[in-house]
């Protein structure tokens, strides 16, 4: 299931007064979370991702993704087994002039996906 949002990052912001938003997603394993960084932002948008008060990318506790005019594409292995399934993107810009609008991308593979390979693989080649 991929989700996608856009989020602009107020002007004159610090990580304690960063914007979020939600991601209402499904049961499963978070795979792939992409950020696109519009030209413009020159590295004073930071954007971080919770779950249950705790960020899990970047993995440090006080970093930050950010960029100018790029895509990050980090390969995740998170699973999301506990209902809410929400992921929290916070985001600040501490710039003083503009507002910036970022795009982020999450792809998360279903819960019980596995298993229906498995199935199917034990099924159509043998070995199950």
């Amino acid at each position: 299931m991929w989700w996608f949002g856009d989020l602009t990052v107020i002007k004159g912001t610090v990580r304690s007064t960063a914007v979020e938003l939600d991601a209402n997603l499904t049961l499963g394993t978070l795979e792939r979370a992409i950020v696109l960084f519009p030209p413009g932002c020159l590295g004073f948008v930071h954007v971080t991702f919770w779950r249950f008060e705790h960020q899990f990318l970047p993995e440090a506790a006080k970093g930050s993704i950010l960029g100018d005019d790029y895509v990050f594409d980090v390969p995740c292995d998170y699973e999301i087994s506990e209902i809410p399934p929400v992921i929290t993107v916070r985001a600040w810009n501490t710039a003083n002039t503009y507002d910036h609008t970022i795009t982020i991308g999450l792809f998360v593979r279903k819960e019980g996906v596995d298993r229906i390979k498995n199935a199917l693989r034990a099924l159509f080649v043998g070995g199950g």
